[in-house]
């Protein structure tokens, strides 16, 4: 049977296992994002000489694309909720493990 100790960093290395898959993969989303900012601006002097858009269409345009941003924004941290539910349950789980039954 494994220590305390043993099973502390059992999970400990878990954890930081998890932490470091999520920052290598907040890294490849930084680096992504950098890389098509850096492409559209790249073009912004071809955006310069485009024919002007009624302001009606460039308002419709910046609702819809703030409306996207918003979306994917609910259905991202709705995913990030579900995926941390099983955190939230853990403690209750070795509660009840650890309480005698009568």
């Amino acid at each position: 049977m494994p220590t305390a100790i043993e099973t502390t960093t059992a999970i400990q290395d878990k954890v930081y296992a998890g932490i470091q898959a999520s920052q290598r993969a907040v890294l490849d989303s930084a680096r992504t994002w950098s890389e098509t900012v850096e492409t559209v601006f790249a073009k912004l002097p071809e955006y310069a000489s485009a024919t002007p858009a009624p302001p009606s269409q460039v308002l419709e345009n910046a609702y819809g694309f703030t409306q996207k941003v918003l979306t994917s924004q609910r259905e991202f941290l709705s995913q990030l909720f579900e995926a941390t539910l099983p955190a939230t349950r853990a403690p209750s789980a070795a509660q009840a493990k650890a309480t005698p039954r009568s």
